[in-house]
């Protein structure tokens, strides 16, 4: 009996395999693409709970990026099961996706910065102003 199960184990473990090929389908998005979809999707889901021009929150862009590349649902989802399944060419997908949101982060972070400063500027100056006033202010007539 324990025979048995060390087969069915064996059996069990043999049959298991860890890497799924899909065919590549009909339509496939190419890669590049791919890519820019997936980053314009992130934009998309970054921003869903922003209010947008009519202060509408949680909307679903998701079919705004469909039709900008002229896809639907069906075609992203069978490319993106195809690209999963070869997991070297999703990695360098999502590499890039990933690098282009970290530039996107930094510019977005140097012109929050920019704008600290500028604030910070006028901050300063309409102290020294005001400081400037009340010093002349307080200064005894001779």
């Amino acid at each position: 009996m324990k025979v048995v199960y060390i087969f069915l184990l064996v059996f069990l473990l043999l049959s298991c395999n860890d890497k799924v090929n899909y065919e590549k389908p009909v339509d496939l998005i190419g890669k590049k693409e791919m890519t820019d979809l997936l980053y314009d999707m992130h934009m998309v889901v970054g921003t869903s709970n922003i209010k947008n021009v009519h202060l509408e929150k949680n909307r679903n862009y998701m079919s705004l990026v469909f039709e900008k590349y002229g896809i639907d649902s069906t075609q992203f989802a069978n490319s993106n099961e195809y690209y999963t399944s070869n997991i070297n060419e999703y990695e360098e997908i999502f590499e890039e996706v990933e690098r282009r949101l970290d530039t996107l982060k930094k510019y977005q972070q140097a012109v929050m910065d920019s704008v600290s400063g500028e604030q910070a500027t006028k901050r300063n100056r309409a102290i020294r102003k005001k400081t400037d006033s009340l010093s002349k202010a307080q200064k005894p007539k001779n």
